[in-house]
């Protein structure tokens, strides 16, 4: 696999999205602890339910910064000025026979879904993966996750698998899981039509 390095040069970068939103796009850092603990705190009760770790306790996330790795689980973050409004996570951490899939997440703020944010961040994710040398990309999620099955639908994921009662949300409920997945390359075909009426690149030019 690619240098940790790989595809980092860039960052940080602005990005446009919806209605003339202008965001940086850059890596999480461990600087960035209180900015991300208030965006994860901030979420709905909802979609919270259904993060893999409770991130809004400071000692899950103090974890989670302590541990932080580009190479192996890179965190993205798109912040409009100082505020975190999204972030996204690029997982190599596939053993064994997949050392070619990476697992990406997305988290959008309430207030900014709609804007294209989950999407930019995705893209910025996929280029990343591309560079590293993945080939096919997935996403799980619980079967009562709809607005994110939809999103990853109209980036060209499909479910490959459903897990009967696979997992518990937070409240400790039981829930279907489903594997979502896509090949790169037409992960990023996709990007290019879903965000080609924004430009989003084009502020880095």
């Amino acid at each position: 696999m690619a240098k940790a390095d790989t595809g980092m040069e860039k960052f940080p970068k602005k990005v446009k999205g919806e209605g003339g939103l202008t965001l940086t796009v850059r890596p999480m850092t461990h600087d960035d602890f209180d900015r991300v603990r208030a965006f994860f705190a901030a979420l709905p009760s909802a979609d919270r339910l259904f993060l893999r770790h409770d991130v809004t306790r400071p000692e899950v996330l103090a974890r989670w910064f302590a541990n932080l790795d580009y190479g192996q689980k890179l965190p993205l973050m798109a912040l409009d000025g100082d505020k975190v409004v999204g972030h996204a996570l690029l997982d190599g951490e596939q053993q064994g026979w997949s050392p070619h899939v990476a697992e990406v997440r997305v988290v959008v703020a309430q207030a900014y879904k709609q804007r294209s944010v989950g999407s930019l961040l995705a893209r910025e994710l996929f280029d990343i993966a591309i560079a590293r040398g993945y080939e096919k990309i997935m996403a799980r999620m619980m079967d009562t996750q709809p607005a994110a099955q939809k999103m990853f639908e109209r980036m060209g994921f499909v479910v490959e698998a459903r897990l009967a009662g696979h997992v518990k949300d937070l409240q400790g409920e039981q829930h279907d899981l489903l594997i979502m997945t896509c090949k790169l390359d037409d992960a990023w075909a996709r990007m290019e039509e879903l965000l080609a009426d924004i430009s989003p690149w084009a502020l880095n030019q």
